[in-house]
Order: C-alpha cells, then sequence, then structure tokens
C-alpha cells in the first residue's frame, strides 16, 4: 500500500505494509515486538547484486519506521550469509550518459551504512556463514552470534581487483585497528570465529543449527525486558562512534574506489558493486 501524507498523523510504517513487499529480498516476521529479517535468494543463502545494493535504502527505512518493531534480528537462509554474486543481474544495463560507478555504486553504498546504523533499536545478528560481501550489514549489529563457519573476508583488491574502500575499509579500522586492517584489505585475510571472537567482534560463536536459537534468547531475555526507552536510547547512544567514523569517510573513501574504476584502462573489472 502506498503511503499517502496526513497533516494529522506523524509519518509511520506497518508490517503489514511493507512485509510483502520485501519477500524477494528477506522474510520477516515479528513475535513480541522482535522482527527476524532473514535475507535470501529464490529461498536459498543470499546473493548480492546492484538491486539488492540499492534496496536496502529504502527497507531498513520501513523497519526503522515501524513504531513496533523493538529489536531486530538480521540473519540469512542456509550455510552462508551473504558470500556470492548473482552473475546474472549483478551488472546493470549501460546507459553511456550515466557513470555506473557514481549512479550505481557512489549514491546507494554512501547512504547504505547510515540506512543501517539510523536503525532505533538493537540489533542483533544471527550470522549463519561465510560473509564475503559487505559485512557491515551483520558486523555493525549490537550483539553478534555466530556459526563456528562463518569467516569473514574481503575481496576487493585481491580477487575483484577492485580499490577496497567501499566502506568496509571503515568498519576494519574501528574493529580491527588501523594495521590488521590494512593488511587484511591487502592481502584478503581470512578472520575466522576463534580470531574474531578473540579480537571481539563475535560476541557468541556456536554450531549453526544453534545460531538464530541464541539470537532469540538474547533478544527475548536480555534485550526486551530493558524498558522501551532505555532500549531504544541505549542503540543511540553506543551505535554513534559507528556513525561518526561513516559520515566523516564514507564519500571520500568510496570516491577513491569509483575513480579507480572507471579510470581503468579496460574498464570496470569483473566483481562490479563488491
Amino acid at each position: 500500500m502506498s503511503y499517502k501524507f496526513d497533516k494529522s498523523v506523524p509519518y509511520r510504517t506497518y508490517l503489514e505494509n511493507y512485509q510483502e513487499c520485501w519477500r524477494d529480498l528477506a522474510y520477516l516476521k515479528r513475535e513480541d515486538g522482535i522482527l527476524e529479517v532473514r535475507f535470501h535468494w529464490n529461498d536459498g543463502p543470499w546473493r548480492w547484486n546492484e538491486a539488492m545494493h540499492g534496496a536496502l535504502i529504502p527497507f531498513f527505512a520501513d523497519i526503522s519506521h515501524d513504531p513496533d518493531n523493538e529489536c531486530i534480528i538480521i540473519t540469512g537462509t542456509g550455510d552462508s550469509f551473504l558470500n556470492q554474486f548473482d552473475a546474472a543481474t549483478a551488472q546493470p544495463a549501460t546507459d553511456r550518459s550515466k557513470l555506473v560507478t557514481y549512479d550505481w555504486w557512489w549514491t546507494v553504498q554512501t547512504r547504505m551504512p547510515g540506512a543501517l546504523i539510523d536503525i532505533p533499536v538493537p540489533v542483533v545478528a544471527a550470522i549463519n556463514g561465510p560473509v564475503s560481501i559487505h559485512p557491515e550489514i551483520v558486523l555493525l549489529s549490537d550483539i553478534v552470534i555466530a556459526s563456528d563457519k562463518t569467516v569473514i573476508v574481503d575481496r576487493h583488491l585481491k580477487d575483484a581487483g577492485l580499490v577496497p574502500t567501499d566502506g568496509t575499509n571503515i568498519l576494519y579500522d574501528e574493529l580491527f585497528g588501523h594495521n590488521l586492517a590494512r593488511s587484511a584489505l591487502y592481502m584478503g585475510t581470512e578472520i575466522g570465529p576463534e580470531r574474531a571472537q578473540e579480537l571481539g567482534i563475535f560476541t557468541e560463536v556456536h554450531p549453526i543449527d544453534k545460531v538464530l536459537e541464541r539470537a532469540w534468547e538474547v533478544a527475548r531475555n536480555t534485550i526486551m525486558p530493558v524498558p522501551r526507552i532505555h532500549r531504544r536510547m541505549a542503540r543511540e547512544g553506543l551505535i554513534q562512534p559507528f556513525r561518526e567514523a561513516y559520515a566523516k569517510a564514507i564519500r571520500a573513501s568510496m570516491a577513491h574506489e569509483c575513480y579507480a574504476a572507471e579510470a581503468k584502462p579496460s574498464g570496470i573489472p569483473k566483481g562490479e558493486g563488491l
């Protein structure tokens, strides 16, 4: 149902109005104020393309403006969270009056992390498997429950031939520290579950069949008993360092990747939109 402005009612969204709209991106279910977001691709492990990339901005906005969402659980489908592309549709149709790197990459990726950060309630990640594409989607969560098969890796420079500055570098710098962040981006270093837990990136690690169950336990027993205003203001205060880091750096950082891709003699490398 499309929104119609009403001068007497504040803008709000409601699950019954947006649930079906986004079903090809994620399955949504809510119990007692806890919204589970399960990303998928045709009912299997989530894949990435440019339509997915841009859709996350209004998708997160719909979730954010729903007053009945009090805690969010983000998870995936099958044995990986986000580890492959949809090769058939990853490259948008070429319109030479526009630059793909600006119109599809820069305008989206400079805004997508902010849409996620602006979710006003606590977010729990239930990472069901490897993440090699836009790990901020789960690693910006307040509590991260990961499977014992979850590996975090950025493949921009090593495998895709792209500058690794689409915002993962900002996240890595905040989570890993300067030196490990830089070397991991240059070398495509895989951060496995034990190392990630040692670094404080994963809150807990469990077998894959226990991850989502544990996320629901945390949401029900730790997040939801807290008074509503404290839940929401805790999210606002504790996510603020990431908001500041992305606001400060994402536009110039993403411009480096886009410029290098356009300037490359052979054109945009394979793996665009990574």
